[in-house]
């Protein structure tokens, strides 16, 4: 990690590189709506400009956020493949199901109170259903198809790998896998759009200032879910099944 942050400049990384050389400042690019996770291989100055940001300026912002003890702990990039499947099923795919449901019921009762004078709230609901379907049908392919096949290739010789797997298996599960990351992406920045970053109104009773702040933990963990698969986990895979 030390080597990537002396080498990373501003006029030729990526977003995605940015996040994993400086994931203590993943908060910065949350803030400003820079996609690391499905569009991350666009250029970090190509993104400000689309985004009408001054990209000097939040490179800035960028390098000077304080490290937390928790991105210093937590290296990704060191796991091993299974090990970082392991825990993006555990920590990730449960706290996806058990957030659902309660994000539901709280959406639903929100809803019903509050609609005639916040009728976003609909479009919301409705963002909502489509993100949980998504990604309710996106866990079980990775759990039962894609990260099984990436332990069996996990620390293998790539000829022993090759041997008995063909040398692109893993790249329509990958592909399908990352196609579903975007249309969860897009879903998520339609939520975060629509609730103005999950502002609640002034008389917002306590539901529905919970149903904002769940939304968020949801977001949050949704995109370094992503960020993990797209960034981390998959492109260890592309480079074996592309030898």
């Amino acid at each position: 990690m030390t080597s990537t942050n002396e080498t990373l400049e501003m006029g030729t990384a990526t977003v995605a590189e940015i996040a994993l050389a400086f994931p203590h400042a993943i908060s910065v690019l949350n803030k400003y709506d820079l996609d690391f996770c499905c569009n991350g291989k666009v250029p970090f100055t190509e993104a400000c400009k689309k985004a009408n940001l001054n990209s000097e300026k939040v490179w800035q912002e960028i390098l000077e956020s304080p490290t937390k003890r928790a991105s210093k702990a937590l290296n990704f990039e060191s796991w091993n493949s299974s090990v970082l499947a392991d825990f993006i099923t555990q920590h990730h795919h449960e706290y996806v199901r058990e957030a659902i449901p309660k994000i539901r019921e709280l959406l639903d009762k929100v809803c019903s109170v509050h609609v005639d004078t916040n009728p976003e709230l609909l479009a919301v609901r409705t963002d909502f259903e489509a993100l949980a379907e998504e990604l309710l049908g996106h866990l079980p392919k990775e759990e039962q198809i894609l990260f099984p096949a990436i332990k069996r290739m996990d620390g293998q010789p790539i000829a022993s790998v090759e041997s008995a797997i063909s040398p692109a298996a893993l790249d329509m599960p990958i592909m399908v896998m990352e196609e579903e990351h975007e249309r969860a992406g897009d879903l998520i920045k339609s939520i975060r759009s629509r609730t103005s970053h999950y502002t609640t109104p002034s008389y917002a009773c306590p539901t529905f200032q919970l149903a904002y702040v769940m939304l968020q933990e949801f977001d949050n963990d949704l995109i370094q879910h992503i960020h993990l698969e797209n960034n981390i986990l998959f492109p260890r895979f592309k480079s074996i099944t592309h030898n």
